[in-house]
């Protein structure tokens, strides 16, 4: 009796679905294995491509200092660029404010930095995870809860990259969805490539917004350093 008893709780044991968290620790293991990127200081090339007037072909060099909390946005075909410390923004070239411009630093930070930057006190990660398909990829689905956003995060079954997310503002119907194509080798890490993002909702097949991809990257130079 003791002896099925025992067997019982191992093959629980080994049944038992993985957990949100448990999944994004495997697949931030896969994407940064030597933990580099709270130190990274990189200049990360981007080409961003989008179907909006204000947003189209455009080149893009996002420099991120995370040692010191600094990100350095320049649009290079408008002639923009800004600088953020954790606190602080100045304008260095281009037409548009701080005001107009702020959205830049969170977002292009959070976005080339992901899955890693799900590693914060921001965002509800959901226990329960879903076992399904992401563009024919067997993947688990994670739910992230921000303070307005709904996000779901695609992780690949076979080696927990991640392959794909999707969002909405103010739980709306409407939301965007994001493929993840190839991985660009920044040191030790493997930062996703390329995203393709599409436009969703209930009643209608998905609209294609644009892409951007990583070009390359550069060591963040002293000399940039405020």
């Amino acid at each position: 009796m003791k002896r099925y008893l025992y067997l019982l709780l191992i093959i629980t044991a080994c049944g038992s679905p993985p957990t949100g968290k448990q999944i994004l620790k495997k697949s931030i293991q896969f994407h940064d294995p030597s933990n580099q990127w709270n130190k990274l200081q990189q200049n990360i090339s981007l080409r961003s491509d989008f179907v909006y007037p204000d947003s189209a072909l455009n080149g893009l060099i996002i420099g991120l200092d995370n040692l010191n909390k600094k990100v350095n946005y320049t649009n290079v075909t408008l002639a923009q660029q800004v600088e953020f410390t954790d606190s602080t923004c100045l304008v260095i070239e281009g037409d548009k404010t701080c005001e107009q411009i702020a959205w830049t630093k969170n977002f292009y930070h959070f976005i080339l930095g992901l899955p890693m930057t799900l590693i914060n006190e921001e965002g509800i990660i959901d226990d329960f995870v879903v076992e399904t398909s992401f563009y024919d990829t067997l993947s688990y689905r994670v739910r992230v809860d921000f303070e307005k956003e709904k996000w779901h995060f695609y992780f690949s079954q076979f080696d927990y990259r991640l392959i794909g997310f999707a969002f909405n503002k103010n739980f709306e119907s409407k939301s965007e969805e994001v493929k993840i194509g190839g991985l660009e080798k920044v040191g030790e890490m493997k930062l996703p490539k390329i995203r393709s993002w599409w436009i969703t909702t209930d009643s209608l097949a998905p609209i294609y917004s644009g892409t951007d991809e990583i070009k390359g990257s550069t060591k963040w130079l002293k000399n940039e350093e405020a």
